[in-house]
């Protein structure tokens, strides 16, 4: 008798664990290269993907999506300074060329 009670005991335990885990949930996200590939130019931040064009609130300033050099197409996109005039501040290439 014994016995009995052990192996249904056993048997009752691997039938629990056997349906718990044919209800767990496994999610697995699936990213497409070529969506990165062939996607346009995106500023980040905060993990959070903005296009061209896009106005942030940090602090006391604002910041622009825009091109890094206008005069491009196909210029890299980063997150600009906006003045109080609305004007967006680019950034100033060094004038003088240093060899150490």
């Amino acid at each position: 008798m014994r016995n009995f009670l052990i192996l249904c005991f056993c048997f009752s335990s691997l039938s629990y664990s056997i349906l718990s885990e044919a209800t767990t949930l496994k999610t697995h996200s699936i990213i497409d290269a070529n969506q990165f590939v062939n996607e346009e130019a995106n500023c980040w931040y905060d993990n959070k993907r903005y296009s061209e064009g896009a106005l942030i609130q940090i602090h006391s300033f604002t910041l622009l999506c825009g091109a890094k050099t206008p005069q491009h197409s196909n210029s890299q996109l980063i997150w600009l300074k906006i003045d109080k005039q609305g004007n967006a501040i680019y950034p100033t290439a060094p004038k003088t060329i240093t060899v150490n």
